[in-house]
């Protein structure tokens, strides 16, 4: 599905988060379909607008490119456009919200909402410099950086760079207007400015990895016991 060229994985000390990504190979070289995919298959799901209306198809979501896909009738598959306009997307128990990008909600109530994003990212960027060397540069975060426009399905796009990617799980805080932050004391004061004292008083006493689910999960049940 993803014809963003690369090669063979090199596992960084032993570490298989991590992937190096060469140019002429394509991602299903390197990236299982587990771990490009939420879903082990596109699966029946539905898309809910903020104009009321909603769509209906088999839908899957990759964490390659942090996109919602979609079969359409003619049998090919395309990202969903416009995500802006989406209010979420529900497929089989699961449901996704969209703000700067997708994120699954692991609980929630009418106040609060927990959510969680597995993603792969770039963790470094190596032009092709003389002699065939390579040099580490600094510049993209997103692997959505690499495609042109908003053809998922190009097959001639050739890189001059290799990529290192990482996997990572992020965790995100939402409010009850459906908008995330990710898990960090600077933006959910931001988010939730009403409880700022509240949440600096939790924090000094509670000492949180917002890398940790079972962290972000206390953190949420304090916040949903404030309203």
């Amino acid at each position: 599905m993803f014809f963003i060229f690369i090669g063979y994985a090199d596992l960084m000390a032993q570490d298989s988060t991590h992937v190096t990504i060469k140019s002429g190979n394509k991602v299903g070289d390197v990236l299982t379909p587990a771990e490009m995919y939420h879903f082990p298959q596109f699966t029946k799901g539905q898309v809910f607008f903020k104009g009321g209306t909603k769509a209906t198809a088999k839908m899957n979501y990759t964490r390659v490119f942090d996109q919602m896909l979609f079969i359409d009738l003619k049998g090919d598959t395309l990202a969903i456009a416009d995500e802006e306009a989406i209010k979420f997307v529900a497929i089989a128990q699961d449901t996704f919200y969209y703000d700067e990008g997708y994120v699954r909600i692991i609980a929630d109530n009418d106040f609060v909402k927990f959510a969680e994003k597995q993603v792969w990212v770039v963790a470094d960027i190596r032009k092709t410099g003389t002699h065939n060397t390579s040099t580490n540069t600094v510049g993209i975060t997103s692997v959505k950086s690499f495609r042109h426009g908003d053809d998922i399905a190009r097959n001639d796009l050739t890189l001059n760079e290799d990529i290192v990617l990482r996997k990572e799980t992020q965790y995100y805080i939402g409010d009850e207007n459906n908008r995330f932050v990710r898990a960090g004391k600077k933006k959910l004061l931001q988010l939730f400015p009403k409880e700022q004292r509240s949440i600096e008083n939790y924090l000094k006493e509670n000492k949180l990895d917002y890398t940790k689910k079972d962290d972000v999960e206390k953190l949420y049940q304090f916040l949903s016991q404030r309203h």
